[in-house]
């Protein structure tokens, strides 16, 4: 279920004191809290330790970002909207001093579906979440049904993600699988045509004709590493 939607997020301001400023830096206290060290802005398309350093702080909290290669790119991209997501911050994608404190202060959501291992998705925050015995071990950025209304084959539907629990009946391994709403790639059917799926949008908000979109990269590694199959599990839930 693809289309895309939503309104056109605005850069936020993080920068706080007027040293550095010039320089895209931010003043951030060390621990002991007496003195300040200038730390640079991150966001996609910086390049440096600083950003390996930080994708090695996602992937350690939770947040999937694939390899840590030293390049802010659509992963990190998509594990930094998680993060903001989690916290209530705005969802700017750029790493600045409240987003780098909810990184080293904050926990990933709990899961509401109890005890078990499942892939629970939390529409009020839009994150997708690895439950494993009923421990939340990772969380995704996902985008899932906007809300908004639409046509096909001459009947008009909503854009609208069910909740519910459902165990994936069907999955599609070959890459893009192409439909009257647009591509999906690998998408694990878990309810009629809603499915898990990945894509080349996914933005931090509601955007989907009702499905759950994963980056691609997202998607292959929750197949390759049996994170869903046919008969896993999948919570649809508001989310707290």
């Amino acid at each position: 279920m693809g289309g895309q939607s939503g309104p056109r997020l605005h850069r936020r301001t993080v920068l706080q004191g007027g040293l550095g400023a010039a320089a895209g830096l931010a003043l951030v206290p060390f621990a002991s809290g007496t003195s300040y060290a200038a730390v640079r802005e991150l966001y996609r398309g910086c390049m440096g330790e600083d950003v390996r350093a930080l994708q090695k702080t996602l992937a350690s909290k939770g947040y999937w970002c694939g390899t840590a290669d030293g390049d802010f790119g659509e992963l990190t991209q998509q594990a930094v909207w998680a993060v903001q997501k989690q916290n209530g911050l705005v969802r700017d994608a750029i790493v600045g001093p409240l987003t780098r404190r909810a990184l080293a202060n904050g926990s990933l959501p709990r899961p509401v579906g109890g005890s078990g291992t499942r892939v629970e998705v939390h529409l009020r925050k839009q994150l997708l979440l690895v439950v494993k015995d009923g421990r939340t071990t990772m969380a995704l950025n996902t985008s899932t049904g906007n809300g908004e209304y639409y046509w096909l084959n001459g009947r008009r539907y909503r854009a609208t993600t069910p909740t519910g629990s459902w165990k994936v009946y069907s999955a599609y391994s070959k890459g893009w699988q192409y439909g009257d709403l647009g591509k999906m790639w690998k998408p694990m059917y878990y309810n009629s045509g809603w499915a898990v799926h990945g894509s080349t949008s996914i933005p931090p908000w509601p955007a989907s004709h009702g499905c759950s979109r994963l980056s691609v990269r997202a998607m292959n590694m929750l197949w390759s590493t049996g994170t869903m199959y046919v008969g896993s599990r999948v919570t649809i839930a508001t989310g707290a």
